[in-house]
């Protein structure tokens, strides 16, 4: 009873502090959604959309401002550069004060979109390009099927879709699997070193058409959560398999060794 007491005036002060506090489901999806705000932020400043100084909402164009709002973020948006990095990586950090962000962002897009990350281009193009644009702004993207250039498009036009990827939020539809349960040692060490944020995009999106929205507006973090958590188990689920291959690898090795010095020995 007494290791109780202790407790019981936590809980008092707790209910003083805070007489209605939220239900765990609203924290969950609180939390989601600051993660997409805090990318959705990311991303356009990256892409250019907006400057480093314009942070706060009263100075994001329409192109931000109302997607943000569509999909109910703005209170959830940083409003400092140190609230904005609280939810980033130290390497996206580094790259949100990079001088040259705009084409390192240009890099990702063309990375996420030939490794279909996105799903299927449209006009049947099967791989992008960068290029520079004729007037000198900025980057566009070319499409390209076989050896012809078959459209092009402003890069920065794909801010929102490159935020979704990053924050690990489905446009609609389950998250991408994390792959084969079969695959060698080799190539699971690849996709985990090449993939700092677990694929979790539909791949039902056309790039360079429109922007798909996520799903209904209700349970939007929630759903993000969940689908990070998942994109965590699969990850998990590739490190163990990983772990296997090398330890099987290890035990081929110290066999053939072992054969080998009897080889040796008995010659």
């Amino acid at each position: 009873m007494a290791a109780d007491a202790p407790l019981a005036g936590l809980l008092a002060d707790a209910r003083h502090l805070a007489p209605d506090p939220p239900g765990l489901d609203e924290v969950i999806e609180d939390a989601g959604r600051h993660r997409l705000a805090a990318y959705y932020l990311y991303s356009a400043l990256l892409a250019g959309v907006i400057g480093t100084d314009d942070l706060a909402p009263a100075l994001w164009p329409p192109e931000l401002a109302e997607p943000v709002q569509r999909l109910g973020l703005t209170r959830f948006t940083p409003r400092t550069g140190r609230g904005l990095d609280a939810q980033l990586t130290p390497a996206e950090q580094a790259t949100r004060r990079s001088p040259g962000r705009q084409l390192e962002f240009a890099q990702l897009l063309v990375d996420l979109v030939n490794r279909g990350a996105f799903g299927p281009l449209c006009g049947d193009a099967d791989r992008v390009r960068l290029s520079g644009r004729d007037d000198g702004n900025g980057l566009d993207l070319e499409l390209i099927k076989g050896w012809r250039v078959v459209s092009t498009c402003p890069v920065r036009d794909h801010w929102e879709l490159v935020a979704q990827h990053l924050a690990g939020a489905p446009p609609g539809g389950p998250p991408a699997q994390a792959g084969s349960t079969r695959e060698s040692a080799r190539t699971a060490a690849r996709r985990l070193a090449n993939q700092a944020i677990p694929d979790a995009v539909s791949a039902g999106v056309t790039l360079a058409v429109r922007l798909h929205p996520i799903g209904t507006i209700a349970g939007l973090g929630t759903r993000l959560i969940r689908s990070r958590i998942q994109a965590g188990r699969d990850q998990a689920g590739a490190f163990h398999r990983l772990s296997q291959d090398l330890g099987t690898l290890r035990a081929q090795s110290d066999g053939e060794l072992a054969d080998l010095r009897t080889e040796r020995t008995s010659t």
